[in-house]
């Protein structure tokens, strides 16, 4: 049987997208806490002993970043990073949920920070982990806005003045306990063998100051992938035309 020339080029045009499809991919982190420190100022819906399960999800394809992303290191003193990578909306998000109160968080903005090697000491950490050098990323999503402290409003010039303000920001901080987790300022697939993660949120007034903050080390940690439905539907739809295929050459 001869294939004709259409069928044929919609047959690779299939493969071409379901190639693509293929190789974007979100990545879910699904955590369980419970609440060990929250302080006085903090009047979110989050208190001590709260059990809180959530969920992050996040694209593992730094060419996805939106043009918040930094590829290069920052080096804002207090804030280094090796790269920070923002992604918007669906499907990339983070949800959570107080088990007890059946309170929630939920934001539809999602960025990573990725820090390759960066050599940190308890007191940048409140005590959580010890001096060292570490492989770590921080998963963070909020409900702020930004806020510039500068006269007449103007951060243009100046992007590390720009402030988180008017609302809430949760991360979730994963550290490597040795710095061979991954090179480079790629986000890692999959968790490193052995690592220590926190949840972390933190509430903000309207003008940028930190009214708050709650910290929960985390119980239990798992990393999925999100299948892509749009690659479920070409995978279906090639197999579909495969099979007509096979059809017409046994007629």
């Amino acid at each position: 049987m001869r294939i004709s020339s259409s069928y044929f080029t919609m047959l690779l045009a299939i493969g071409g997208l379901l190639s693509g499809a293929a190789n974007a991919a979100a990545l879910q982190f699904d955590i369980s806490t419970t609440v060990t420190v929250a302080d006085d100022s903090y009047d979110g819906p989050y208190q001590v002993s709260d059990t809180i399960t959530g969920t992050f999800i996040v694209d593992d394809d730094t060419a996805n970043g939106g043009p918040g992303s930094d590829p290069g290191p920052g080096t804002n003193p207090g804030h280094e990073y090796t790269s920070f990578w923002e992604f918007n909306g669906a499907p990339y998000s983070v949800n959570l949920l107080d088990v007890q109160e059946g309170t929630s968080f939920s934001s539809g903005t999602q960025a990573v920070v990725v820090n390759d090697g960066l050599a940190i000491t308890a007191d940048d950490t409140g005590g959580m982990i010890p001096d060292g050098t570490y492989d770590w990323i921080e998963i963070l999503g909020a409900t702020t806005s930004d806020y510039c402290p500068l006269p007449g409003g103007d951060c243009s010039g100046d992007p590390n003045s720009i402030l988180v303000a008017d609302g809430e920001e949760w991360t979730l901080a994963i550290f490597a306990t040795d710095d061979s987790w991954f090179t480079g300022g790629g986000i890692p697939q999959s968790l490193p063998g052995s690592y220590t993660a926190f949840l972390i949120g933190f509430d903000f007034d309207a003008v940028g100051n930190e009214i708050g903050v709650v910290l929960a080390p985390v119980d239990t940690l798992t990393v999925t992938a999100v299948p892509v439905p749009a690659a479920v539907w070409l995978f279906g739809s090639a197999l579909a035309g495969l099979g007509w295929l096979r059809r017409k050459q046994t007629t």
